[in-house]
């Protein structure tokens, strides 16, 4: 029986068929997905590190490797620094790498001819350090227009609809950014086929993320659930 987050979000889907909220699936398996990374001015990356770092070491203690979590980061390309390895380590470490434009900005208020050009930046720019094409973009706060839409259709290899979330951001801003809060507030839409949805960049954002996921992943694994990218979940399930 679909949970009450569950029937939200599919009578949510129905309304913006240009979105991406959730996979229907029967398979208990969700999408982890993090906003934002890395964290700008952090030149050795130890914020976003240590969201890795949960992820990894929740990993070490799965008997089964074929139960372990993967992630897919939407990277802001303003937010790399020349010569950062933070990429490489998270796809050395089995995630995926998404657009999410090259500031932390709401893109739906940007001009339509700004915005395509901030999206094709992007895209050089993320591409250039994971040395691979990317298949999804997030636009800022969640928000899109018609011009966002008919550009991001002109972009090989990505999706033609945007990458949005079974949930609303809502970690980003006290007092609802505090680890407690965010792991009942992230279990509500726990559900098969949710898309999670947690942010790195800034040092408390992703300290938070990195506390609450230790729980999260936690409560996931008791209730059976596998948490996989939003390409694993979007191509297997």
């Amino acid at each position: 029986m679909a949970n009450t987050a569950q029937t939200i979000v599919a009578q949510v889907a129905k309304w913006f068929p240009d979105a991406i909220f959730y996979k229907p699936t029967d398979t208990k398996v969700v999408a982890l997905t993090i906003d934002d990374v890395p964290c700008p001015n952090d030149p050795d990356d130890s914020s976003t590190r240590l969201i890795l770092d949960t992820i990894a070491q929740h990993n070490q203690q799965l008997d089964n490797p074929d139960q372990q979590v993967r992630g897919t980061f939407f990277v802001i390309s303003d937010h790399l620094h020349d010569g950062t390895m933070i990429i490489q380590e998270m796809l050395a470490q089995g995630h995926e790498i998404a657009n999410h434009g090259t500031a932390d900005e709401t893109t739906a208020l940007t001009p339509a001819s700004v915005f395509e050009q901030h999206l094709k930046i992007a895209d050089r720019r993320i591409s250039e350090f994971c040395h691979q094409p990317l298949r999804w973009y997030r636009p800022g706060r969640g928000l899109y227009t018609p011009a966002m839409l008919a550009a991001l259709k002109t972009m090989p290899g990505y999706e033609t609809r945007f990458a949005l979330a079974s949930m609303l951001p809502i970690d980003t801003f006290a007092p609802t950014n505090a680890p407690e809060f965010t792991i009942q507030y992230v279990s509500q839409f726990i559900f098969p086929g949710a898309i999670l949805l947690l942010h790195g960049g800034t040092a408390v954002a992703a300290a938070n993320t990195a506390i609450a996921l230790k729980t999260i992943l936690m409560r996931l694994q008791s209730q059976e659930y596998q948490v996989v990218t939003l390409s694993e979940l979007w191509d297997k399930y």
